[in-house]
């Protein structure tokens, strides 16, 4: 097991490295600037030439980090020095992260900020220079000619990053072509996981496959919006509905994992305390999504302490997911460890997004969106152990179709029987005289018996003991549980542990004895 972990562990390093190269190798070559950028920041919000006067007067603060501040409340002002030695004079220099709020590119010119182009989240996606998932700046540079720019990023309250990189425009569009391609077929792929789980689940009627699907469905979107292509299709005419659609699709998929996680491990009946548990953090989430409604404006606000509470809430999530999956070891050992391997590449994407967010890693050093890669393996894994579920359900279910063919066969040889010869009475302790076929089933309640009969709304009250009555009532009385005894003539079907009755009444069916009925019932 463990050297599948670092087998999918090395698949997540070569899908994050493969969504890296779609911008770094062969035709569409891009350049990182971050390494010869100088980056200051501060607290005030300024225009340009305001900026850039202090910038020169020494007056604001730099920043030795280049690339990923993490969560801050300042703004930041980049200068960024280019000298252009391509044989292309027209150049996209791109901001390689999709959740800035405000972008503002200006040119120093004979010690002057020239605005160029004013963007952001702010703004609907149609107002961007150039209509793509990330910030990317149309600028023109003569060959052998320098200048120098000045990039304004602003995200108040929340992670910031600003990866920069500058294509030739030919080879933008080369990388563009090939992102799409890469992109679609991961998100496709997902699309496909989703509709064939919630097909299986409705037709089936079985809840795990529905959590799956609209989990797989909330964190894709979730997937979706980081990347970008979020605002970029889907709110691109509503920026403030865009503010709160990557964050609330990723609390849906919190809630969506915890119930697929309490379906998969049977967590209700493994683990009823813990159960108990998660089903608090299910409540904390419908309370909290409500008043995220409610007050939409309190969320943006409080978005540091949210952020840092949402990954807690995240490696707790985490910590039920292996807690379940270890208890569940000892009951079905392939379905937790498939689980295993399958979460464990999740939680390295996690693990390395938490990271990239607070700063303590440079963005550079984990190429393309860590957590995508990782959701994207977890993925494919599960729905191998899916399928396998599936598989065991239509096995189920056929074994069930032929049992209940068999219970078919013998209800009808106890009726044609019975019709042959006189009916022996049941008499009871009580002195009361029962015709067997009037009995649907006969429950032990300590020292006394209650004989439901077709015909009463009370059952009829013996005292005597399951065993002694069960000696004396026709071979179409059998013992289902420990306190059930039940006449074959009233069952329908049986379906998994239970019994259905002629009148939709259900009765248990312990294993024990389903074992002994499938026996008889095979004779």
């Amino acid at each position: 097991m463990i050297r599948i972990i670092f087998q999918l562990a090395f698949i997540f390093f070569l899908i994050t490295q493969t969504e890296a190269q779609l911008k770094l190798n062969g035709d569409a070559s891009g350049y990182y600037l971050n390494d010869v950028v100088q980056v200051n920041s501060t607290k005030d919000t300024l225009d340009g030439q305001q900026a850039w006067d202090r910038i020169k007067e020494e007056e604001m603060e730099l920043v030795s980090e280049k690339v990923n501040p993490g969560i801050t409340n300042l703004a930041y002002w980049i200068q960024i020095p280019l000298s252009n030695k391509l044989d292309e004079t027209e150049l996209y220099l791109e901001v390689d992260y999709a959740q800035l709020d405000y972008l503002q590119l200006f040119e120093i010119r004979n010690d002057s900020a020239i605005q160029l182009f004013e963007t952001g989240d702010r703004f609907k996606f149609d107002l961007r220079p150039l209509q793509y998932r990330n910030f990317v700046f149309p600028i023109k540079i003569n060959q052998s000619e320098s200048k120098l720019f000045l990039l304004n990023v602003d995200k108040r309250k929340s992670a910031v990053r600003f990866p920069l990189k500058i294509y030739p425009k030919t080879s933008f569009w080369r990388m563009y072509n090939q992102e799409t391609i890469f992109y679609g077929f991961c998100f496709g792929f997902l699309g496909l996981v989703v509709l064939l789980s919630l097909i299986v689940g409705l037709r089936l009627k079985f809840s795990i496959f529905i959590w799956y699907a609209l989990y797989v469905l909330t964190f894709g979107l979730r997937c979706f919006a980081k990347l970008g292509y979020g605002y970029q299709f889907i709110t691109s005419d509503y920026p403030e509905l865009n503010t709160h659609f990557f964050p609330f699709t990723t609390q849906l998929a919190m809630v969506f994992l915890i119930m697929y996680i309490q379906r998969y491990f049977d967590t209700h009946q493994t683990m009823p305390r813990f159960n108990r548990v998660m089903n608090i953090f299910l409540a904390l989430f419908v309370g909290s999504s409500i008043l995220w409604f409610l007050f939409p404006s309190f969320i943006v606000n409080a978005a540091p302490i949210l952020i840092s509470m949402r990954y807690i809430v995240v490696i707790t999530i985490i910590a039920f997911a292996y807690a379940s999956a270890e208890n569940y070891m000892r009951i079905d050992p392939f379905s937790a460890r498939i689980f295993l391997v399958g979460y464990s590449v999740f939680f390295l994407g996690v693990f390395s997004q938490i990271l990239m967010e607070y700063g303590a890693i440079d963005r550079s050093l984990v190429p393309g969106e860590p957590l995508f890669a990782g959701f994207f393996i977890e993925v494919g894994v599960l729905s191998y152990a899916m399928i396998a579920i599936l598989m065991n359900i239509i096995k189920e279910k056929n074994k069930l179709a032929f049992t209940n063919i068999q219970l078919g066969n013998l209800v009808e040889k106890f009726e044609k029987e019975s019709k042959e010869k006189e009916t022996p009475y049941v008499v009871l302790k009580s002195k009361a005289v029962v015709d067997p076929h009037r009995i649907r089933y006969i429950q032990s309640d300590d020292h006394y018996l209650e004989i439901y009969l077709n015909d009463k709304d009370r059952p009829e009250i013996d005292r005597n003991k399951l065993s002694s009555i069960l000696d004396v009532l026709p071979a179409q009385f059998v013992q289902i549980h420990r306190s059930t005894i039940v006449n074959l003539e009233f069952v329908k079907t049986i379906y998994g542990n239970y019994l259905l009755l002629n009148d939709g009444e259900e009765l248990k069916l312990s294993r024990t004895y389903k074992s002994r009925l499938e026996e008889r019932l095979a004779k």
